[in-house]
């Protein structure tokens, strides 16, 4: 039985946003600890140098120690929810626009403003290139299922990304 054409949007939705999670996920492996803490140590004023020890040892004995990699993130998981939201807002609101062509562009153009305003805040962090090609598809595909016309990139004259 073929997919039907909102259950396709939201597959595209749901890979995008796993997408974005993977990458802020952390799962604990000691040996790759280990050298990120060093390559912490390493590059650390000699003031800040005594916790990275502290979470060094704990690493190596076992212990309990913080992600290595935090600071190393660009964006929160809050912020991709927040980017799940703005995506459901983004079809509810076009639910109520269709047929209305004026009221489709201003849907598309108030999602990928909000977007925009995300990636800024994640230092365009969030929306890669794998992304914003999903995105688009995701964003253009139901405005043209609400009236738009096809084949046409509606994101391109306001996405930063």
């Amino acid at each position: 039985m073929p997919m039907k054409k909102s259950e396709k949007q939201q597959e595209i939705k749901a890979s995008l946003l796993e997408d974005m999670l993977s990458f802020i996920t952390y799962t604990p492996n000691r040996e790759s600890d280990i050298l990120a803490f060093m390559g912490q140590y390493q590059k650390a004023e000699r003031e800040c140098r005594p916790p990275i020890l502290e979470h060094l040892r704990a690493c190596m004995d076992g212990g309990e120690y913080p992600n290595p990699y935090a600071e190393n993130y660009h964006y929160t998981p809050e912020d991709v929810s927040t980017c799940g939201t703005i995506l459901d807002e983004y079809t509810a609101s076009l639910a109520a626009a269709v047929g209305n062509t004026g009221a489709i562009s201003e849907c598309v153009r108030e999602t990928v403003c909000q977007l925009n305003a995300l990636d800024e805040k994640c230092d365009h962090y969030l929306i890669d290139t794998w992304r914003r090609e999903r995105l688009c598809s995701f964003i253009n595909t139901a405005a043209e299922q609400a009236g738009l016309a096809p084949h046409n990139d509606h994101t391109l004259q306001h996405r930063m990304w």
